[in-house]
């Protein structure tokens, strides 16, 4: 007897000539995908109206745009394609940030949120996106995102002289333009006195009488290799110089990061081991700052009475802090809205950015962290 195996053998005839059964293996047609003048066609509309259902429904009443919808709702259509889009008007509809740190570092620091709030607000009404391109473990990395970057353009958020996504940015020749740092960049520059400000927090503490005043300031530079400048920092320590005369000391300056309250504390700590111990600060931001003003109270230390402690940058936590913290205000959202605006103007009207420098006003707020020195 001869037994069949599954898939040996002929199958009877009937089956091989059924016109009824698909042959095995054949794939079933696609369905072709609805397109706008699908929409178009099933709303009884033309063409042009169905397209400014979707990109510019102010140009149409509210009942025929609702119409369009309801049909491209039905035919399963999600709307204009953006690849096509961006070949037909040569724009992609969105700008690129590049961003000063790591991504987490966006939604934790209080002054990157504050101006990206600022970008926020001023893209709100303009329906362009945002992209965010932050520092990458690979120099070469973060240059190819830039390189690659489906946008109409940059703005450069406080990143070191020198870095690889500038330089790829600069190379595309989008308009671009740099916020805070690097200084010597051939685009519109949006930023503060950040030498004079810090002179003015310095002189501060000198009216006070301060004389033994240490410096706690972010790295000087991007990496350990000390290729990578970052500008901001220079100038305030060169500001901070300026301002303690002959009370500086490099001796008193530390490095602090990452830019957290933590950090704060833990300079704090490193303070109680000078002899004789400082009697005031003066720290690169606000974070920083509040870690300081925090660790000394826990650790008994009055202040102001036997330490001073004076910020930068007036976030939200200066005012919150016990007690509230004397730090110069800049303003932080006002340069991310003034970045998108510079950009979206000169995509509108067509014409090359010009390297102009804005440089925004700086007040330092004195408050309850700073008083005169103890004897």
């Amino acid at each position: 007897m001869l037994r069949t195996v599954a898939g040996e053998g002929k199958q009877p005839r009937a089956e091989r000539n059924s016109p009824e059964k698909p042959r095995q293996g054949r794939r079933r047609r696609r369905r072709r995908r609805p397109t706008l003048r699908d929409v178009a066609s099933g709303a009884g509309v033309s063409l042009g109206t169905a397209s400014n259902a979707f990109n510019r429904p102010e140009l149409i009443s509210d009942a025929l745009r609702e119409r369009v919808l309801r049909e491209a709702r039905r035919l399963g259509y999600a709307g204009p394609d953006p690849a096509a889009r961006r070949l037909r008007t040569g724009r992609a509809g969105a700008l690129g940030l590049v961003f000063t740190d790591r991504l987490p570092f966006a939604f934790d620091d209080d002054a990157a949120i504050i101006f990206l709030r600022g970008v926020a607000n001023a893209l709100e009404e303009s329906g362009a996106g945002l992209l965010l391109i932050p520092t990458s473990p690979s120099r070469e990395e973060g240059a190819r995102v830039v390189r690659a970057a489906a946008v109409d353009g940059f703005i450069v958020y406080s990143t070191p002289t020198g870095d690889p996504r500038l330089e790829a940015a600069l190379q595309r020749g989008l308009p671009t333009v740099t916020v805070d740092e690097p200084l010597g960049t051939p685009t519109p520059f949006i930023g503060i006195d950040d030498r004079g400000a810090a002179r003015d927090a310095a002189r501060h503490l000198r009216e006070l009488g301060h004389e033994r005043i240490c410096i706690v300031a972010f790295p000087e530079f991007a990496g350990e290799d000390e290729t990578l400048p970052f500008d901001v920092t220079q100038e305030r320590l060169a500001g901070y110089r300026e301002g303690l005369g002959e009370a500086w000391d490099p001796g008193l300056v530390l490095t602090a990061t990452p830019n957290r309250e933590e950090t704060g504390r833990i300079m704090l700590r490193r303070l109680l081991g000078h002899d004789p111990r400082p009697t005031a600060v003066l720290a690169t931001s606000d974070a920083l700052a509040s870690g300081i003003v925090s660790e000394a109270v826990e650790h008994g230390i009055d202040v102001p009475g036997s330490l001073s402690v004076v910020g930068f940058d007036d976030v939200p936590l200066a005012r919150s802090s016990v007690p509230p913290l004397t730090t110069v205000s800049q303003p932080t959202e006002r340069k991310g809205a003034l970045a998108v605006a510079l950009l979206l103007d000169a995509l509108r009207s067509d014409r090359p950015l010009e390297p102009d420098r804005t440089i925004l006003p700086t007040k330092l707020v004195v408050r309850g962290t700073t008083g005169p020195a103890s004897e």
